[in-house]
């Protein structure tokens, strides 16, 4: 059996409410979310490597993770990297993708939910 995935959802509560809502699947309005498709989650894989190395978790399509509050403004320098040695032009629309969603995290002091 092959599993297929069409969307990497990029959630970021946008108060105490939103992460609650995340946690039970209930209302999104409390929730910025960005979408990834199957090509730019590709394309960001290496991002992806660097921050399950360093932050000790496993982001792939199997199961859902969380990048929390504290560790986002240190992903955003690793994923700025990333920016500065790359310059594929698909690479760079999707690691922006990336960055409005680490973006509003760090603003708001909220985690950075990956859901499949």
């Amino acid at each position: 059996m092959v599993l297929e995935w069409k969307k990497c959802y990029l959630n970021v509560p946008l108060n105490e409410t939103g992460i609650q809502d995340h946690e039970y699947d209930t209302d999104m309005s409390n929730i910025y979310t960005v979408t990834l498709d199957t090509k730019e989650y590709d394309l960001l894989s290496d991002v992806f490597h660097e921050w399950n190395q360093k932050f000790d978790i496993i982001i792939d399509i199997f199961e859902d993770e969380t990048l929390n509050a504290a560790s986002c403004s240190e992903a955003m320098i690793i994923l700025d990297n990333h920016i500065n040695q790359n310059n594929n032009e698909d690479f760079r629309k999707a690691a922006q993708k990336l960055k409005l969603a680490l973006s509003k995290a760090i603003q708001l002091n909220m985690p950075l939910f990956l859901d499949f």
